[in-house]
């Protein structure tokens, strides 16, 4: 099973938006498991399998390292779905104060893992414990970003926690990152050029337009994809995987 984290300390780049379309489109070909790992839950909202009133059932229990009894099933029967929810800022303050390794339990847990090709981990804006954890489990990295000033500063701080989290669990990759919510302007225009040549070949060559079928998508409570075939974001999304499954190759 190859694990993909989708991060940035900056919110508002497009995270979940991108797990979920990412989680979709994948499972036209593979079985995958989506993880929710921010405590809003925004990606279980968008495959209908919230649940703010437990901690069972939830990738908070994957901070104690188990998987068992956590994994819900969807609509999709391609896709399951570790969910998340507010529990997860307690579960974070008992592993610290904890004083055995904290670093490696989403790693033990999801290695015990079976019939999935993919597992795809939608990460909060912050490098909190659970944040680590899933860097730790992962494979491959991606890092969504909206060409705003904010974002692009913050680039800086990101490629360093990753640099980080890649000496200790060296078989992480940055697969690359993905420009997302792109609006054809001058400024953002310079800004793509100047990221281009700051990065290279990590800037995936797709970007994202944006489109507020995506927005909508939200509020309906489905991926994009499925929301709008044939909306901007989706076909953007479909070119990306196209371009990223070629990076495997």
């Amino acid at each position: 099973m190859k694990i993909t984290s989708i991060v940035n300390l900056k919110g508002g780049t497009g995270k979940t938006t991108t797990s979920v379309a990412m989680i979709e489109l994948l499972s036209r070909k593979e079985r995958v498991l989506g993880i929710d790992n921010d405590k809003q839950g925004n990606l279980s909202q968008a495959f209908k399998r919230y649940t703010p009133e437990r901690m069972i059932g939830s990738s908070v229990m994957l901070l104690t390292g188990k998987t068992r009894g956590n994994i819900l099933h969807t609509e999709n029967p391609y896709i399951d779905i570790i969910p998340c929810n507010i529990y997860m800022e307690k579960a974070e303050k008992e592993v610290l104060l904890g004083n055995v390794a904290q670093h490696d339990r989403y790693q033990k847990a999801l290695s015990e893992l079976v019939g999935y090709e993919r597992c795809i981990i939608d990460n909060p804006p912050d490098i909190g414990m659970n944040v680590v954890n899933a860097l730790i489990a992962s494979d491959e990295i991606i890092i969504p970003i909206n060409l705003d000033n904010y974002s692009l500063d913050g680039m800086v701080e990101m490629m360093s926690q990753i640099q980080n989290i890649t000496e200790i669990n060296r078989k992480a990759n940055l697969t690359g990152i993905l420009i997302t919510d792109f609006e054809k302007t001058e400024a953002a225009l310079q800004a793509e050029e100047w990221l281009r040549k700051e990065y290279g070949k990590r800037i995936f060559s797709i970007k994202i337009r944006h489109s507020r079928q995506a927005k909508d998508a939200t509020l309906c409570q489905v991926p994009v994809t499925q929301y709008s075939s044939r909306c901007g974001a989706t076909q953007d999304y479909k070119k990306f995987i196209e371009e990223y499954l070629r990076r495997e190759r």
